[in-house]
């Protein structure tokens, strides 16, 4: 049997939808909204982790720029070239006309960080053993806009998930089931409700 995300349309299995029902089922009746600011959370991130801010002009920043503009002022990104390349760069440009507060950052192999990029390790070993391959370190990185709320986490779960649970909810979250309380519920509570 196969159930229906509300919000996507898209075919979600018999068991992801019980893992959602358990999940809202345990958890939300006694959720408190908690909706903190991007740029709070960032912030505080800062204090736990060594992290490098990328050049606002890197291709990280571009790719974040393009992202939020076709998604938020799709009107504005019609306007946009249609090389990719050229894309992102009137993006980039674009974003600082519409005073967007993009941040790109990259967590350093030091410290808290270290212990990131041990997990990553971890999980390559995991998903790729008895395949012979060799790891290398993949980039950890937080693209973000802090105006809308856009943010990108790569190289670590583990970190997506603690900026999911720092974020929190809104109340709308929480009443309408958003795809945004699962994906805190599972961060804060993992997979498996106990």
């Amino acid at each position: 049997m196969h159930d229906f995300d509300s919000l996507t349309d898209r075919r979600i299995d018999s068991a992801t939808a019980d893992l959602v029902d358990r999940l809202t089922a345990r958890y939300v009746p006694g959720l408190a909204p908690c909706d903190l600011p991007l740029a709070e959370v960032l912030d505080r991130l800062a204090q736990s982790y060594p992290l490098t801010a990328l050049p606002p002009d890197s291709i990280h920043c571009a790719r974040t720029a393009l992202a939020v503009i076709e998604a938020d002022y799709p009107e504005d990104a019609a306007y946009l070239p249609a090389d990719p390349d050229d894309r992102q760069q009137a993006a980039l440009a674009l974003a600082r006309t519409l005073r967007l507060d993009i941040r790109c950052l990259e967590v350093r192999q030091e410290d808290a960080g270290a212990h990131l990029y041990e997990q990553q390790a971890e999980q390559f070993a995991r998903r790729t053993a008895g395949f012979g391959l060799t790891w290398t370190p993949m980039p950890i990185r937080i693209c973000a806009e802090t105006g809308t709320g856009y943010c990108l986490v790569t190289g670590s779960e583990e970190l997506a998930d603690r900026i999911t649970c720092l974020r929190g909810v809104s109340r709308a979250d929480i009443d309408r089931r958003t795809p945004a309380l699962i994906a805190y519920l599972r961060a804060k509570y993992g997979a498996e409700p106990v």
